[in-house]
């Protein structure tokens, strides 16, 4: 059986870390949840966070989800001659819009953003020996309550030349919160950084620019790294066509590129393209569990054929009161998404097909030539 391919290599290192090796930087409050975790509830649970705005910024998660958020899809590969015992493998994956205004998709946008950063900031790294740190700006609040968001990024570019910093990312945050529980916010706005190099001294910054400089601490780790990045997402201000991280310096766009991640999506028995299946419900078939990956008896599944562009995709989700992880239904949506996966993948598929049909020894198509070795 493989492992499911839904995390990002830094996600699972941080769930599969030796359990008595803590991050050096961490945001804890005096619950038990993180700061992080806190936000993360507050987002789903507190009323309270719809009612804010400012500059058309607003908290994350309070938008409207979309019909497939957060349901499975049967990706698998049909293959079977060339897997073991001549099974269907199976990859159910959890769809996500990954869009921040999701109050159910918001979580993995924020995962994604911040292993984004992650990487981009730990390629910066590779041949420097000091460490980004977590600071936060904060200008004479009246005064920046009545200006606009521009202004706002002018003035924070001009009090940058003053601290020195030239290098950083960073993360608006038009709100702070009332109460411990960080279930009631209010208009602050104030800037979050990660910064790389000398900042000037505290008392000598708010004497030229009367903004306050505070030090949160050096992230002395790629963990440290992803923990702060999600940290300061998890209660940003996100707006429509507005990026909620920037990157100034030798980490933007224009001076530092960094190779995306790779994405597994292959059949991992015979390196196919993975396509969208549904399940068969009936007395003659066990279906998998919801979340299974693996291989399993191949009557189970029916290809989805891309018909027109109106072609509905099979998405499952659990019964109310469910009484196993296989105890699920199926409901038909549309999903452009999916159906390009499906065109695209579609022609993939049947040429490797053809060139297989006219080989008379199967294995012959991973083989090299004998030119590859001159």
């Amino acid at each position: 059986m493989y492992p499911a391919h839904t995390q990002t290599k830094l996600e699972y290192a941080i769930q599969t870390q030796e359990p008595l090796a803590e991050p050096t930087y961490q945001e804890k409050d005096t619950m038990q949840l993180s700061n992080y975790q806190n936000y993360v509830l507050q987002a789903q649970s507190s009323k309270h966070w719809k009612d804010v705005e400012f500059e058309e910024f607003v908290l994350l998660a309070q938008g409207q989800s979309k019909p497939y958020c957060k349901k499975w899809i049967s990706y698998g590969c049909d293959n079977t001659k060339q897997h073991p015992h001549n099974k269907h493998y199976a990859e159910h994956k959890i769809k996500t819009c990954k869009v921040a205004f999701c109050p159910l998709c918001f979580e993995s946008w924020i995962n994604r953003q911040a292993n984004r950063t992650t990487r981009r900031l730990t390629t910066f790294l590779e041949k420097r020996k000091f460490n980004f740190r977590h600071i936060v700006l904060s200008p004479p609040q009246e005064q920046a309550k009545s200006m606009s968001y521009v202004q706002l990024k002018t003035w924070l570019n001009q009090v940058l030349k003053v601290a020195n910093i030239q290098t950083a990312c960073v993360v608006f945050h038009p709100f702070r919160f009332q109460d411990e529980k960080k279930s009631i916010p209010y208009v602050s706005p104030h800037f979050h950084l990660m910064v790389y190099g000398r900042v000037t001294n505290t008392p000598e910054f708010y004497n030229k620019t009367q903004w306050l400089i505070k030090n949160k601490g050096d992230l002395e780790n790629e963990i440290d790294i992803f923990n702060c990045a999600r940290y300061l997402l998890s209660h940003c201000g996100v707006k429509k066509k507005t990026h909620a991280m920037r990157y100034l310096g030798d980490i933007s766009y224009r001076k530092l590129k960094v190779e995306k991640e790779p994405q597994i999506q292959g059949c991992p028995y015979c390196n196919l393209p993975l396509r969208i299946f549904s399940i068969n419900f009936d007395t003659k078939h066990r279906p998998p569990p919801i979340d299974y990956v693996g291989l399993w008896d191949s009557s189970c599944f029916s290809p989805i054929v891309d018909i027109d562009n109106d072609t509905q995709i099979p998405f499952y989700a659990m019964n109310d009161e469910p009484e196993n992880n296989t105890d699920y239904s199926e409901e038909l949506i549309f999903s452009f998404e999916e159906l390009l996966s499906i065109k695209t993948n579609s022609s993939k598929i049947a040429n490797y097909k053809y060139d297989m049909s006219l080989l008379k020894f199967k294995t012959a198509i991973s083989c090299k030539t004998i030119t590859s070795f001159c």
